[in-house]
């Protein structure tokens, strides 16, 4: 019954942010012109995800080709039967690799210049460089074709985030 009453308030609170915020008038206008001018919004939002995903799939094979290892035929075991295989015959291979920084690493790797001379920071900046393009491809995309709550919602989200990436690194 509590499940009943909590997804029922949360429509409610839904349906309320979306006349709340149809009612913003600079919203709704840019609701409008972006209806009525999407081109160039929309092929740049789509741009921005497309290259932040090029650079992202590209750290992660750059990973794999710099820093991977190939994995014990009982390490690729145990990894198969935790992604939900049940069942399987024969030989297994994988191959994984792992990177872990902090930004207080990443921020004295950059001053120092120490990225240019290491190709094993060439994968955690092509994955910083990329993820945030991804993101604010995608959230950019829903900003320019989606209604005023959509808009909202995904501009506050990124907002949010920008904030709070930019603040750790800051403060690291």
């Amino acid at each position: 019954m509590k499940t009943i009453i909590r997804t029922f308030l949360l429509i409610v609170i839904i349906f309320g942010m979306a006349l709340l915020a149809d009612q913003i008038r600079p919203l709704k206008q840019l609701t409008l012109y972006l209806n009525e001018h999407p081109r160039p919004y929309t092929t740049i939002a789509i741009v921005l995800a497309v290259a932040g995903w090029a650079l992202l799939i590209s750290s992660f094979i750059l990973g794999f080709w710099k820093k991977g290892r190939p994995m014990s035929e009982d390490e690729t075991r145990q990894y198969m039967q935790g992604s939900g295989y049940r069942r399987f015959s024969g030989l297994t291979a994988g191959r994984e690799f792992e990177v872990e920084t902090t930004f207080r690493d990443i921020k004295e790797t950059i001053r120092s210049g120490s990225w240019l001379r290491d190709a094993g920071w060439w994968i955690i900046l092509l994955g910083l460089l990329g993820l945030p393009l991804a993101v604010y491809g995608m959230f950019g995309y829903f900003i320019v074709i989606g209604p005023p709550l959509v808009k909202l919602i995904c501009a506050g989200a990124l907002l949010y985030a920008t904030f709070r990436a930019a603040w750790s690194f800051w403060k690291a």
